[in-house]
């Protein structure tokens, strides 16, 4: 009689049991709510794009960051965050201001601030990942 898992090494055994597990996984995935949720957050424009996730949590860390902030942070060129922080700002999840800067001959500086819908929103986003049982 064979002993328990002396077939596992078996290439036909090891394939079947995989497919299974794989079919079963794959059932299970389709009806989570939880993966639904955050389906659902993923599909909204804004966390199309992981800079204006990074964005936006950073900006949810300290409430608000200056662009040059911001720029170091994530790595982004000028161009590439005032694209992302417009659209971020289209949508509702930051204010942009022009503050008077001391020293640098008083050049303006640009701060960005996220708003209570920003928040909410990256809120939500990471209690949709955080509520995945890995």
């Amino acid at each position: 009689m064979p002993e328990q898992g002396q077939f596992l090494n078996s290439r036909r055994s090891s394939l079947d049991l995989s497919e299974d597990k794989t079919k079963r996984d794959f059932e299970s995935i389709l009806t989570d709510e939880t993966i639904r949720s955050l389906n659902e957050k993923l599909s909204d424009s804004t966390f199309k794009s992981s800079a204006r996730i990074l964005i936006l949590a950073l900006l949810a860390f300290t409430r608000k960051m200056s662009s040059v902030e911001l720029r170091t942070l994530t790595g982004l060129g000028k161009g590439s965050l005032e694209n992302h922080l417009s659209k971020l700002e289209s949508y509702g999840y930051v204010t942009i201001s022009n503050a008077k800067s001391i020293g640098s001959r008083g050049a303006p500086r640009q701060i960005v601030e996220i708003t209570k819908k920003g928040i909410d929103e990256c809120r939500a986003l990471v209690e949709s990942i955080g509520s995945l049982n890995l």
